[in-house]
């Protein structure tokens, strides 16, 4: 079978909803959407649609896959291919797609999430050149948060800490943290270009020493419970204090908007941050690996 490709850009809205949750409807997590959400998410991600790819099979879509750009980076937010179309090479055509034109627009590099257990997708990723830099936890609790704090002041970590002040800023205040403490960029989602677009439904907590920041988190309410967009600690700072801190910073949060169900997306694994969440009572419910190919080198 012969598939033909076209843009993002020549697709009605409605057709591109119902294409992407077909693709996506026996997904590990529920990614459905509808047009109001998948215009955010366009928005939000930096997608260009003129840049997007649609595959077809004579008139009818079949899959689809997303094309963000900022600056000289790119990233797949989204491939999906319809549940009766699968297996079929669609998605290695589409994806061969995105990554010609990637080149052309001169990016120097491409990089995606994918569930560590879809190992299809691993496997047509690793075909293409990705690799995988590292691994990603979505964290869930869904019981009330612990009353018991951080290590207090008789603990050696939490005397050096126990000057910290925690205060709420505006997210314009807090953005510029989240490139400043984390040695690796954030997954895209949670880069400071991403929360900024959610202002309106994020708030900000900045942990301070000494009059300077050392540690931020970022945190939206709604329905379905608490939401842990991001968050991270100064690396001039050791393991423990930074664990702490982030700790601290997550108590804050508990108490201040006290919510059964909480949720925390694509937090990095291995380090202060799971130690932190794992403190906590997040428990671990899936991982991503994150991966990147790199089109130049500089």
């Amino acid at each position: 079978m012969e598939y033909e490709v076209g843009r993002v850009s020549g697709i009605d809205l409605e057709v591109l909803v119902e294409l992407f949750n077909d693709a996506y409807s026996n997904y590990y997590i529920d990614v459905q959407v509808s047009p109001d959400r998948l215009r955010n998410l366009i928005e939000r991600e930096d997608i260009h649609v003129d840049n997007s790819f649609v595959a077809y099979e004579g008139r009818r879509p079949v899959g689809v896959v997303f094309l963000g750009v900022r600056g000289r980076r790119g990233y797949i937010c989204g491939m999906g291919v319809r549940q009766s179309r699968q297996r079929r090479g669609i998605g290695e055509l589409l994806m061969r797609r995105a990554l010609d034109e990637a080149g052309r627009l001169g990016l120097d590099s491409v990089q995606l999430e994918v569930v560590e257990a879809n190992s299809r997708a691993i496997a047509l990723y690793s075909k293409l050149g990705f690799v995988s830099i590292r691994d990603l936890g979505l964290w869930e609790r869904n019981e009330p948060a612990p009353w018991e704090e951080p290590a207090g002041p008789a603990d050696a970590v939490g005397a050096a800490l126990s000057g910290a002040r925690v205060g709420a800023l505006r997210l314009a205040c807090v953005l510029p943290l989240v490139d400043a403490f984390n040695e690796i960029r954030p997954c895209w989602q949670n880069e400071a270009l991403s929360l900024a677009k959610l202002s309106d439904r994020f708030v900000g907590y900045v942990a301070q020493l000494s009059s300077s920041a050392a540690a931020y988190i970022v945190f939206g309410d709604s329905p379905s419970g608490l939401y842990i967009a991001d968050f991270a600690a100064s690396s001039r700072l050791g393991a423990a204090e930074r664990q702490t801190l982030c700790e601290t910073l997550l108590s804050a949060v508990d108490r201040g908007v006290p919510r059964v169900a909480a949720r925390a997306f694509n937090i990095p694994l291995g380090g202060y941050q799971e130690a932190a969440l794992r403190a906590r009572r997040f428990d671990l419910t899936l991982t991503q690996q994150e991966m990147v190919l790199c089109l130049r080198w500089r």
